[in-house]
């Protein structure tokens, strides 16, 4: 279920706040937005009385059954043990030794590309701008959750964007970084634009005002309708 039929359910039961509810329905299917606070909040009262009622009518011993399956006791010989454990030491040994050698090949790999050149060793351990999404899939009505980094000049804003299938501006906003760097947001899949299944492109790009340089980075994700 989405996070509006949720939201529903929740109102139709009596389930919490209903007042306050009905207020964040009604800001989500006008505005199309929902604060933190108000997702903490709906996201708990879904995991209360909605996700448990799976289990409001289990069988006396299904949860022990269950246990038992979970943690098998297996009866071995003294004999297979022994032999078990000689097995174990040896394959673990093994890996072991693996283990080492291949440490052994990345080191050298690293002290030889270290060599060879400094600034592509620096390009790989930061990143100056970095945005990512909190699922690889959503559907109509779902919550994206966006979050990023910034490692430039964190008093310039990050524009955040969102392209459809067609590559046409559907979404963004401007958002200023934290003192170190971190950013974050919530939208809403859904709406204008938002009508085609497919992949969907997020967007940040943050511009020096003064030299016109900017930082740009993407991320793909799937949308289904």
């Amino acid at each position: 279920m989405t996070f509006l039929t949720d939201l529903d359910d929740l109102i139709r039961h009596h389930n919490g706040d209903v007042k306050k509810l009905r207020e964040i329905r009604d800001t989500i299917r006008h505005d199309n937005f929902i604060t933190t606070d108000n997702k903490n909040y709906v996201e708990s009262l879904i995991t209360m009385y909605l996700k448990n009622q799976a289990f409001v009518k289990p069988l006396p011993r299904q949860q022990s059954d269950t246990k038992i399956e979970l943690q098998p006791k297996p009866t071995t010989s003294s004999s297979d043990s022994k032999s078990n454990v000689a097995f174990s030491f040896s394959s673990n040994k093994k890996l072991g030794v693996l283990a080492g050698v291949a440490a052994a090949i990345a080191i050298i790999v690293i002290v030889g590309f270290t060599g060879t050149t400094d600034s592509a060793v620096i390009t790989t351990i930061t990143e100056p701008l970095l945005v990512n999404v909190d699922q690889t899939t959503y559907q109509r009505a779902d919550i994206i959750s966006i979050s990023g980094n910034s490692k430039g000049n964190n008093q310039h804003a990050v524009e955040l964007s969102i392209e459809n299938v067609n590559g046409v501006k559907i979404w963004n906003e401007n958002i200023n970084p934290k003192i170190d760097g971190q950013f974050s947001t919530l939208v809403i899949a859904g709406g204008g634009g938002w009508e085609d299944d497919g992949s969907y492109t997020l967007k940040a790009v943050q511009t020096e005002l003064s030299s016109g340089d900017s930082l740009q980075s993407e991320i793909k994700f799937k949308f289904f309708s």
